[in-house]
């Protein structure tokens, strides 16, 4: 018996589904779009995670989990054959190089196994490792700097020391491998065993690692035995186990392991994106159900005097909401990932990370294709609980008249008035109300919020952190962000005297820059001493005052030498006024800090100096000429971020002096210089200059026409991924109001039939119509320009009020562009769906039975 009461049930649903073609049209609709909103959210964030997880493993150069930096070979041996060691890889490093070609990006000879070349991503993809004396492998850039072809065989030569011992050897290629020289801003080069041997002969890796030379010493990268959560613990036993000092061996842990901060805000923009998504699906299906059940009332009516039960009811239209899901959700989960790989590479671009492709992953569609069904199966839960508790009387006497209350029934001396009557009608249902102006609202917020986030992009205020004139020239290495910038002395004088000699050029202004060796002592040292008492305790809290005092004495002395090193900057008299507004302490004087006897302090951790104390400095050597300065005051050294190194240093601080006393060097290093120009003579001096640095290698220029190109193209960017997810949410809200508007006239089509049989002509029911769909409009508007405007002021100020590129700013623009539309919309709609259903005449249409 319950298999045919189950028979038949299936047997209604379908009918039931085939029969209702508008809410399957509508339905499918909106599932799709939900579940493509859904989909690419999936497709971007879990990409986008495991992008930056690749990204990170090759930026930290190894696949491996942690590197064990400075082992004596005795050392390796024990930590190699512990049983928590999974797999490894050794090299030993033979020497650092930073002269000649490696003079920006050093160069570091090693040895290699296999395993260790795999595991940091330079096993030679052209050739092999060395195996004789006079071979080596090179990552590939290294020999683009040397300007040798990438070819096997080809000769190259190295000059070198290790351990006072100076070397100048030719090697023969017999391997190379493609690298990022801005992922590694360094070279890799392999020897063989047979040659690292014979130069290491007479040389004790432990004495150089004591005097941190680190010749010979042996590099272990590994991958630990356990679970990643306990990577940490399982390194410390390994450690105990072998007695191996961890502070000696240098313990480096993959920072692509370390995701937290990482997947955490992916999450939670994923989160936020997809709460938007389903309360805008929400709406739009459980309208749709909603709709389809008050429609079909009298037929749930009928079912109930039949003897079907309440939960049989639901289960129809549940049954119904599912089938849609078969069709729909399928379709969506194709084009939301379709849609996520088209957005993929332009956020990937606006973060500036390589584009890595999404492989497709089966969470991506399971977790798509899951989130998709729930937000269909709550969104039909109250439209199929009302379904079931529909009473046979309740759908005899249903009339599309009962949603107004007899006691509400308004009178008036002149008769109805139409847009009374209209006023009226939209509040017959006033959850139907709400839904559509909800559906609507959200899409309208969101729009509003974006545009008001792209329209608030302060292109000037931005600007500042990278140029303050139209040309900035530097060593081309200043250009690249991803290291700190260190003296390069490429930037000479007389190819600025050049460059001010072309016509257009009002002013050149030169920033120097050099560190500066300051004394440990006073102030300076009881800040010291306490940071680096912090870190002892920290790592053995066990230790007595006595030890930790003689420790940090020793390391004062021997680290430090009791020099601290601070970077110093020399600025040209047209920086003065951007030193001026931006000062945080003291009082600028410009005629005392010209005198070449004050200095200004920015960066400065924890308040070492303080306005007028006396600082020493040494210029580039230790033992060079020393300086007295006077602190005049301090600066924000963030708003100087343009004419910086791009990079602070700890423990030290940075500083301001006129760039009188860097001219008073033998050889200053004037790091950049910016050109200030005449605007008519901007474009020519772009073609000017670039001629000139053409065939300069060294010396790059950027104009500030080049920066806001980038900055325009990162806003447009910010723009395509918003307005995208806005457009897809609007079309939602705007296709409720469609669905409600198209539902709502046939449904009433008996009902516009008996107004026009009493003397209603057909222009007062489109007007009526029209004006019902014009309070929809008029209310979202009213909604959006109180709470939308409000909720966008508060969540976009939010986010620019302390940012270097956004400056909030109010604008009606996205009320003017929506609204025209939706007004036209209100009033086509209604028009063209009231004509479908006034072709027959008044008496067919009454003869109807609804």
């Amino acid at each position: 018996m319950r298999n045919n009461n189950q028979a038949a049930i299936w047997k209604l649903s379908r009918q039931s589904f085939l029969a209702n073609k508008s809410r399957n049209i509508f339905g499918i609709i909106a599932i799709v779009l939900t579940t493509v909103l859904i989909t690419a959210v999936f497709t971007i964030g879990i990409s986008l995670s495991d992008g930056m997880q690749e990204m990170m493993i090759r930026k930290y150069g190894r696949s491996t989990e942690v590197d064990f930096q400075y082992l004596t070979e005795d050392e390796a041996k024990a930590v190699a054959e512990h049983p928590l060691i999974e797999e490894y890889g050794l090299s030993r490093l033979i020497t650092v190089i930073t002269e000649g070609v490696f003079r920006q990006e050093q160069g570091e000879i090693h040895t290699a196994d296999e395993n260790f070349a795999k595991f940091t991503f330079s096993m030679p993809t052209t050739g092999q490792l060395p195996k004789e004396e006079n071979e080596i492998a090179l990552t590939s850039w290294i020999l683009d700097v040397m300007n040798l072809p990438r070819e096997l065989g080809k000769e190259v030569h190295l000059d070198f020391e290790v351990a006072g011992t100076p070397y100048s050897m030719d090697f023969v290629v017999s391997g190379f491998w493609d690298d990022d020289i801005n992922l590694h801003p360094y070279g890799i080069m392999y020897i063989s065993d047979i040659l690292a041997d014979k130069i290491l002969e007479g040389v004790n890796p432990e004495e150089t690692r004591l005097g941190k030379g680190y010749y010979g010493v042996t590099m272990m990268t590994a991958n630990i035995n356990g679970k990643l959560s306990q990577l940490e613990e399982n390194v410390d036993t390994i450690l105990a186990d072998t007695g191996i000092d961890a502070d000696m061996v240098g313990i480096v842990y993959n920072g692509a392991y370390h995701r937290g901060n990482m997947d955490s805000g992916i999450i939670l923009a994923m989160a936020l994106a997809i709460a938007i998504i389903l309360v805008s699906g929400y709406l739009l299906i459980y309208n749709i159900f909603y709709i389809s059940v008050m429609r079909d009332v009298r037929y749930y009516g009928l079912l109930k005097t039949v003897g079907t039960t309440q939960k049989q009811l639901m289960r129809i239209v549940n049954f119904q909401a599912f089938m849609l899901c078969i069709i729909a959700i399928p379709v969506g989960l194709i084009f939301g990932y379709l849609l996520g790989i088209v957005l993929i590479p332009v956020l990937l671009g606006f973060l500036n990370i390589d584009y890595m492709p999404a492989h497709p992953n089966l969470w991506i569609f399971l977790l798509g294709a899951a989130l998709s069904l729930i937000t269909v199966l709550i969104s039909c839960h109250g439209p199929a609980k009302k379904a079931g508790k529909i009473s046979p009387i309740e759908a005899v006497r249903y009339t599309v008249f009962a949603a107004v209350s007899p006691k509400k029934m308004k009178r008036g001396k002149k008769g109805a008035r139409i847009y009374r009557m209209a006023w009226s009608n939209i509040f017959r249902s006033r959850k139907k109300a709400s839904v559509v102006i909800a559906s609507l609202s959200v899409g309208l917020v969101l729009f509003n919020i974006v545009y008001t986030v792209v329209g608030s992009f302060d292109i000037n205020k931005f600007l500042q952190g990278y140029i303050n004139g139209d040309f900035l020239i530097a060593d081309t290495d200043y250009f690249n962000h991803v290291k700190p910038y260190v003296p390069s002395y490429t930037l000479n004088e007389d190819l600025l005297t050049d460059i001010s000699k072309l016509e257009g050029v009002k002013n050149i202004a030169r920033v120097y820059y050099g560190n500066g060796f300051t004394p440990v002592e006073g102030k300076i040292k009881d800040v010291l001493k306490e940071h680096l008492r912090e870190e002892l305790l920290a790592d053995e809290p066990s230790l007595a005052e006595e030890e930790v005092e003689e420790i940090i004495e020793k390391n004062i002395s021997d680290g430090y030498e009791n020099k601290m090193v601070s970077q110093i900057y020399g600025f040209d008299s047209y920086w003065l006024d951007k030193l001026e507004e931006n000062m945080l302490e003291g009082s600028f004087d410009r005629e005392k800090f010209l005198s070449g006897k004050y200095i200004l302090i920015g960066y400065d951790r924890d308040d070492m100096l303080q306005t007028g104390d006396m600082v020493t400095l040494s210029f580039y050597d230790k033992d060079g000429e020393k300086r007295t300065y006077e602190v005049m005051g301090k600066v924000d050294f963030r708003k100087l971020n343009s004419l910086s190194a791009h990079f602070i240093t700890w423990p030290g601080f940075s500083a301001y002096l006129p760039s009188t006393e860097f001219e008073k060097l033998s050889n200053p290093d004037i790091m950049s210089a910016t050109v200030i120009a005449d605007e008519a003579a901007v474009g020519n001096l772009q073609k000017e200059i670039g001629m000139m640095l053409e065939n300069n290698s060294e010396v790059d220029f950027r104009s500030r026409n080049n920066y806001i190109e980038e900055l325009k193209s990162d806003n447009q960017k910010t723009a395509l991924i918003g307005f995208t997810l806005c457009a897809v949410i609007l079309l939602i809200g705007i296709l409720n109001f469609v669905n409600t508007t198209i539902t709502n006239i046939f449904s009433r089509k008996h009902e516009l039939a008996m107004y026009e049989s009493i003397g209603m002509t057909a222009g007062q029911s489109k007007k009526m119509l029209v004006l019902e769909s014009l309070y929809y409009m008029v209310l979202t508007m009213f909604v959006f320009v109180t709470m939308g405007y409000g909720i966008s002021y508060y969540s976009v100020n939010a986010v620019t009020k302390n940012s270097a590129a956004y400056t909030y700013r109010f604008s009606f623009a996205p009320f003017i562009i929506c609204f025209p539309i939706l007004i036209l919309l209100a009033c086509v709609l209604p028009i063209n769906v009231y004509g479908s259903i006034s072709k027959d005449t008044v008496v067919q249409r009454l003869r109807e039975i609804e």
